[in-house]
């Protein structure tokens, strides 16, 4: 029977791609094959996540920007 996904887990295989971790490491993480990761990523939850992730990273970029330095 195949392993089940839940949608948490979905979503921190999400946070590691947005740090950097590639589909072999995330697949090695949760016990899925790369295929199936990738698949993950075609996902309407996946692609939220990642433009939510994207939008924080942005705005902390801008804001760190806009920081007088010292």
């Amino acid at each position: 029977m195949p392993k089940r996904v839940s949608t948490k887990q979905i979503l921190i295989a999400c946070q590691m791609s947005f740090e950097g971790k590639s589909n072999r490491e995330i697949a090695i993480e949760f016990g899925f094959t790369e295929a199936t990761v990738s698949s993950w990523r075609k996902l309407e939850v996946w692609k939220d996540f990642e433009s939510e992730l994207i939008e924080k990273y942005k705005k902390e970029i801008l804001n760190s920007e806009s920081e007088p330095s010292s």
